[in-house]
């Protein structure tokens, strides 16, 4: 009879885990990303919205017209945000309308997808979601 060794057996834990982050979910989205769509909304070249991933929970970014800052927490491929706080400042164009959406998605997200290490998408329960990348 063959006995696995304990390092054998944590071997072969750790190949499942780093597989398992690979197909998906990915790591925690650490650091600055540039928001690309919003649902079927692109961000114009020329509107600044990010989202930056802080490594204590917190987040800061813009909006396409405002900064704003929040937490995040995230359980696998499973994500939340909590409240956002922005500034109030208008804006003309549309950052306005950008960041309206932005805010609306960001408070449904329920889960992270990262189909590679440049690409974050954000996804709602419904399914939509917000595309940034690196």
């Amino acid at each position: 009879m063959i006995r696995p060794s304990a390092l054998s057996v944590s071997a072969l834990l750790a190949v499942i885990v780093l597989t398992a982050c690979a197909w998906g979910g990915g790591g925690p989205p650490d650091g600055r990303w540039q928001i690309r769509e919003i649902g079927e909304l692109k961000v114009p070249a020329d509107v600044d919205a990010h989202i930056e991933f802080l490594p204590d929970g917190r987040l800061a970014g813009r909006g396409g017209c405002n900064r704003y800052t929040g937490s995040w927490a995230r359980a696998g491929h499973e994500m939340r945000f909590g409240q956002i706080a922005a500034t109030r400042m208008a804006c003309m164009g549309p950052g306005m309308v950008i960041e309206a959406r932005l805010f609306e998605l960001l408070d449904k997200v329920v889960r992270q997808d990262r189909p590679d290490d440049r690409t974050l998408y954000l996804v709602t329960g419904d399914g939509r979601r917000i595309t940034a990348t690196r």
